[in-house]
């Protein structure tokens, strides 16, 4: 996997704040996760307006829809035709169908509201999260076959470069746990402020900037985790020993710095919300405390495998001097 890791994460930063403009000043948009269903949102409007222009117009719609909705089953036959289709297939006819059924209700979601449950109220808050829920839903198809196709891909060792294709997926793991940190937290974050801040940024309050910045320094420091573990494993796939124990050496040292700065950026940020909360007074506010697990996991996975990386080394060099 030959790309430069720093220019991808700059470039997934910039596409982030970009989104978060696009979908805050032009979209409108009054919830972040809106964004999971904005394809599926932008096709259903493009067809509905096409459908309902002319008779002409809602046949061309009616193509266009049913040829979205069967790409997954023109797949599975172009596999099979090719001799190279998998178990894992199957999941792509019932996505097919889920397709049909998800697209037409983009199209009319008014139909979307027939299917609330009772205690939902009827208005555009409860219509968002329906939405979400579908996209959900389809997202998580296709993650289910992506990862089942990834297990076949990397466990069949019976061919040749099984290794190569060992490393390469790990790379892209790594890879992709960096750029969704990264891309997904960058636009979360600036949607927040234009949010709060009316989407005018000298409306943005100094606390605000500061308690981002508090929640932002640990993801931060966990992308420059992921940065550092796919160094490790170029060197480990290079097969060069003092290499290998140098990058291993600074993933430590980043790992120990995660740690910390997670510590530290959690106790600053819950300590200003107790005292916010204190100093209100006739204010029901609500305490909910802010620790960041997932950086300290990870962080505290490295130091382990710096740990037994560093002791299977120097029991090697021990058995080479017996030898």
């Amino acid at each position: 996997m030959k790309l430069n890791i720093n220019k991808l994460i700059l470039i997934e930063v910039i596409a982030g704040i970009l989104l978060a403009f696009i979908t805050s000043k032009i979209l409108h948009m009054t919830a972040a996760l809106q964004i999971m269903y904005l394809p599926f949102e932008l096709i259903g409007k493009g067809l509905r307006f096409l459908s309902l222009s002319s008779v002409i117009g809602n046949v061309i719609a009616i193509i266009i829809y049913a040829a979205i909705s069967l790409i997954p089953a023109i797949y599975v036959v172009y596999q099979r035709k090719t001799g190279t289709n998998r178990k894992e297939d199957i999941l792509l006819i019932a996505f097919t169908g889920l397709l049909f059924y998800s697209l037409y209700m983009f199209i009319n979601p008014g139909l979307m509201y027939q299917r609330m449950p009772e205690i939902s109220s009827m208005d555009q808050t409860s219509l968002i999260a329906m939405k979400i829920i579908y996209a959900f839903i389809i997202y998580s198809v296709v993650i289910m076959w992506l990862i089942m196709r990834a297990i076949r891909f990397l466990g069949d060792d019976s061919q040749k470069n099984w290794k190569s294709r060992l490393y390469f997926g790990m790379k892209a793991l790594i890879v992709a746990l960096a750029s969704y940190y990264t891309i997904l937290i960058t636009y979360a974050k600036t949607f927040e402020l234009l949010h709060k801040g009316g989407n005018k940024l000298q409306n943005i309050s100094s606390a605000q900037c500061v308690k981002s910045v508090l929640q932002l320094l640990p993801i931060v420091f966990t992308v420059l985790l992921f940065i550092n573990i796919i160094h490790v494993v170029k060197a480990i796939e290079d097969h060069k020993e003092e290499k290998q124990m140098m990058t291993v050496a600074r993933l430590a040292s980043v790992a120990k710095v995660t740690a910390v700065v997670t510590v530290i950026s959690d106790f600053i940020l819950n300590f200003y919300q107790f005292l916010l909360g204190a100093t209100l007074q006739n204010v029901n506010v609500t305490f909910a405390p802010d620790v960041s697990m997932e950086p300290l996991i990870i962080a505290f996975g490295a130091l382990i495998f710096y740990e037994y990386f560093k002791r299977t080394k120097q029991l090697k060099e021990e058995n080479d001097q017996f030898i």
